[in-house]
């Protein structure tokens, strides 16, 4: 029967062109809107997930970069660093503000680095340099290409000059743009001592135990939350993910139902159209469950060759549109793919059995007249 299956839909191979073509398609749909809504939050948390500290010191009360104000004091930022199996203790100051480069405003979030430390400043320079002097600045290459910047160029932050240093890569998305500045800078232009800091980057010794250093550090400074990297990454993109959800779960649910009612129609259109090859079947005295068999195997065959070609096509487009368009990371993963085959095999067996209901009751003879 499943030879039988294969044989009767590359017999017209037009018809089963169409079929994987129109499943691929809403398979695409599916995938590349889900894609672009999991980059936006990969953008989102690109600063916590790239810079090498399993630990996080902020304000009391605080659990986000985005959307949020820490402050820890002088005194908090260095009890960090004095606590025992600490190899290092980074503080930078975090700033929302508008950057402004001519006429333009781009609003974005700004890093104070100090110079001197380990981490926190940019992680994959491209051009210039990430030794920020006072009054410097580094911005990703994206928005500088799209300004028309480089290196040595001015930008304007809260009304004062700053000179671009250097361009990086990779902290340029949608609705999340991070530069990075001298912090003694920002510190001065946002009102903040130099020694004081938003987050506090933790860099354990070796061999030391990750949580129960992040314990120590919760007694040592009481006046603030410490938090892991992964924890602290995956609260901020649950924050991302509300300030959108309404548009991103009502745009998730549209694709999602248009993608599986065109996999669903094509699959029952592509069965009734067969109706005349199945009554012959009947006529030659296949049972119900012989038909329902080749009913399945047709239907999963071709569900099984648009799938495929939706998910070459969907990777495709994800790297064109990365190519086009930069500050947009399309991330489709392996997972969001396998989540899709269960409920496409659903859809599918669904799609195809309903038709059976008209086949089943089919008078055989329907196959010898004209």
């Amino acid at each position: 029967m499943i030879r039988l299956a294969w044989l009767n839909l590359v017999r017209e191979k037009t018809r089963l062109a169409i079929s994987t073509v129109g499943i691929a398609l809403a398979l695409v749909l599916i995938l590349v809107i889900g894609g672009i809504f999991a980059g936006t939050e990969e953008f989102a948390i690109a600063y916590i997930k790239n810079e090498p500290a399993p630990i996080w010191l902020m304000q009391a009360g605080v659990e986000n970069m985005h959307m949020s104000s820490s402050y820890l004091s002088p005194q908090s930022a260095a009890a960090a660093g004095n606590v025992s199996g600490v190899k290092d203790a980074t503080g930078v100051l975090y700033v929302g503000a508008n950057l402004d480069v001519g006429d333009d405003s781009i609003l974005g979030y700004f890093i104070g680095v100090d110079p001197a430390a380990p981490i926190g400043g940019p992680w994959d320079m491209v051009e210039g340099s990430a030794d920020l002097a006072p009054g410097e600045i580094v911005v990703d290459q994206v928005l500088a290409s799209r300004y028309g910047l480089d290196v040595g160029d001015p930008v304007s932050l809260f009304g004062n000059q700053l000179t671009i240093a250097g361009l990086s890569r990779g902290n340029f998305g949608v609705g999340s743009s991070f530069a990075f500045v001298n912090k003694e800078t920002l510190a001065g232009l946002a009102g903040a001592p130099p020694d004081s800091a938003s987050f506090v980057l933790v860099r354990p010794e070796n061999d030391v135990d990750v949580e129960r250093l992040a314990a120590e550090l919760e007694e040592a400074v009481p006046e603030g939350n410490v938090m892991l990297q992964a924890s602290f990454a995956e609260s901020d993109r649950d924050l991302i993910r509300q300030m959108g959800a309404d548009i991103v779960r009502a745009m998730n649910i549209i694709a999602y139902i248009v993608g599986m009612l065109v996999i669903a129609l094509t699959i029952y259109t592509a069965t009734l159209e067969r109706s005349r090859e199945y009554g012959m079947l009947k006529a030659l005295g296949a049972s119900f469950s012989r038909l329902a068999t080749v009913v399945l195997t047709q239907s999963f065959i071709s569900a099984t060759l648009g799938a495929i070609l939706g998910i070459g096509i969907s990777y495709t487009i994800a790297e064109l549109i990365v190519r086009v368009s930069p500050d947009m990371l399309v991330l489709i993963v392996p997972g969001s793919v396998l989540n899709q085959v269960p409920v496409l095999a659903v859809v599918t067996a669904i799609a195809s059995l309903l038709p059976l209901i008209r086949i089943a009751s089919l008078d055989p003879m329907i196959v010898f007249k004209a």
